[in-house]
């Protein structure tokens, strides 16, 4: 992967791009004022820089910055005490927003649902797991610098921690019942086609399964319980029938909650 900056970029904007370049073993090419194409003819990805901004080119078609997508919405509903499904799911597993909990976000992906519980649950240690390198990438540095007009939000995007791996080999680290809530987005069986958030990053996301191994591991990592999100006529939720589901009646997707005490019992 290569990294560069804006064609007038600061030089301390030149200064993290080498930052980052360093500390993650990528290339730095210096822009001058050279066009976005010229840096294409490796095949690599291409990072550019740009004050707060870590936009990822695929392709000189594909390309992805950090930004709160549907979270916005959602927050904006969770701001008017509106409900939401996924924290409905979250709260059925620990009750109380004064709670210090610990979620995984085994599928961190653009953070939009990270950024969603940590809106609604601000005692919540959060980690996010990606492992496709370059959107990691983008939603990692987006987290950290991304700053927003109310600081209610830009405080929750903070508090999101990131790792760049594949959620089977952190799930194996993790020793059991270390985390109290486990959740999964496996990017659904059939796509939502029509979902614009997603069509700069089609083929280039990293195929994530739910198989009994991880559902194994899943339940001797997960304290409290897990979450996976998915179609309602999808197989995981066939296979693997949650104890509880949070949805709409109409909803294209849902939330399936696995609850410890009752695989345990």
């Amino acid at each position: 992967m290569i990294i560069t900056t804006s064609q007038k970029a600061a030089e301390s904007v030149k200064s993290e791009a080498r930052r980052i370049a360093q500390c993650w073993s990528l290339d730095y090419e210096e822009r001058g004022k050279r066009p976005l194409r010229d840096f294409f003819s490796s095949g690599d990805s291409i990072a550019v820089l740009s004050g707060q901004d870590l936009c990822v080119h695929f392709n000189e078609e594909q390309q992805y910055t950090f930004h709160l997508s549907m979270a916005q919405l959602r927050l904006l509903r969770l701001s008017r005490g509106e409900e939401d499904h996924l924290i409905s799911a979250v709260q059925s597993l620990y009750g109380s927003e004064s709670q210090s909990i610990t979620i995984l976000d085994c599928t961190l992906g653009l953070g939009s649902d990270s950024i969603v519980m940590s809106y609604a649950c601000p005692n919540a240690l959060i980690v996010g797991v990606e492992a496709s390198f370059p959107i990691w990438l983008s939603t990692s540095y987006g987290l950290s610098h991304f700053d927003h007009s109310d600081e209610q939000i830009t405080r929750a995007l903070r508090r999101i921690n990131t790792i760049h791996s594949d959620f089977n080999d952190v799930l194996a680290s993790k020793p059991d019942s270390s985390i109290d809530i486990i959740y999964f987005d496996p990017m659904f069986e059939v796509p939502v086609q029509e979902s614009p958030q997603f069509k700069p990053l089609r083929g280039h996301t990293m195929e994530s399964t739910i198989t009994d191994i991880v559902i194994q591991e899943a339940q001797r990592v997960a304290r409290l319980g897990i979450i996976i999100k998915e179609r309602p006529f999808s197989n995981v939720f066939k296979q693997y029938p949650p104890h509880q589901w949070y949805g709409g009646k109409y909803s294209r997707i849902g939330y399936g909650v696995y609850k410890e005490s009752i695989w345990s019992d």
